[in-house]
């Protein structure tokens, strides 16, 4: 009996030693995992941190490009009411002027309201003035649509597109601004206004490169209102008149496709 228990207790000295051995492996794997886990999340950390830093960099950054959007188009809309008040105190002292009989000569005129450059004489005899305002003034006007139509202000480009053409009708950049504010009548769903404003193009600035691209697009309009008759004829236009321009590639095409 006494010879059994001996054996049996160097055994169980043995087991204990190898448990302990397993379990301070086990103990070793659980703690490398900690730190492999610690160092995870310390590198999300950082991060997170940097993605925060970033968001907050641009978002600073997006909200001095708005304040200066905003000051820009603050600055646009002073300068049209600038020079729309400016046209109507120019208007309002001619006609002071031919009211008070004080207009002499063209210079006279000039140096009375600041716009004039001379006068002409219709099929009565009466005297008519002939008001330039300033080049200036017209691409000042001229490019703060162009600045708001960039920035997506359609209300506010088409406020500064339409004061051009009716200040300064015949100015080398007419058509274009009435381009421009076609395509702006497009942008708003105004079919019927973009398809007049489109022919005014070829009708009151014959000799303008702009003419091809606003048949073209008059034509675009015409299929897109169901009409491929007028379309047809417009694209046509295009491809006979003006062989060399860019529209007339386009026009081919769409010829092509309507049959």
């Amino acid at each position: 009996m006494f010879v059994g228990l001996l054996v049996v207790v160097p055994l169980t000295g043995c087991s204990t030693k190898k448990d302990v051995r397993l379990l301070q492996e086990e103990i070793a794997r659980l703690a490398e995992r900690q730190e492999a886990a610690m160092a995870s999340l310390e590198a999300l950390t950082a991060a997170t941190q940097d993605t925060i830093r970033g968001q907050s960099e641009s978002l600073f950054s997006l909200r001095g490009e708005t304040l200066r959007a905003l000051n820009q188009i603050r600055d646009d809309l002073t300068i049209l009411q600038e020079l729309t008040g400016q046209n109507q105190r120019d208007l309002a002292a001619i006609r002071d002027q031919l009211e008070g009989g004080g207009f002499a000569s063209g210079a006279a005129a000039g140096a009375a309201a600041g716009a004039l450059t001379g006068l002409m004489t219709d099929s009565s005899g009466s005297a008519v003035v002939d008001v330039q305002p300033t080049a200036a003034g017209a691409d000042a006007m001229y490019q703060a649509g162009v600045r708001q139509l960039s920035r997506g202000s359609l209300s506010a480009a088409r406020m500064a597109f339409e004061e051009f053409l009716a200040t300064y009708p015949s100015h080398e950049s007419a058509a274009s601004a009435r381009l421009y504010l076609a395509d702006i009548m497009v942008q708003e769903d105004d079919l019927e206004g973009a398809l007049q404003a489109f022919l005014e193009i070829p009708e009151l600035h014959p000799t303008s490169p702009e003419v091809p691209q606003a048949l073209y697009r008059a034509a675009v309009i015409h299929l897109e209102l169901g009409d491929a008759d007028q379309a047809r004829a417009l694209l046509e236009r295009v491809v006979n008149s003006y062989p060399d321009s860019g529209a007339a590639i386009l026009a081919q095409e769409r010829l092509r496709e309507i049959g």
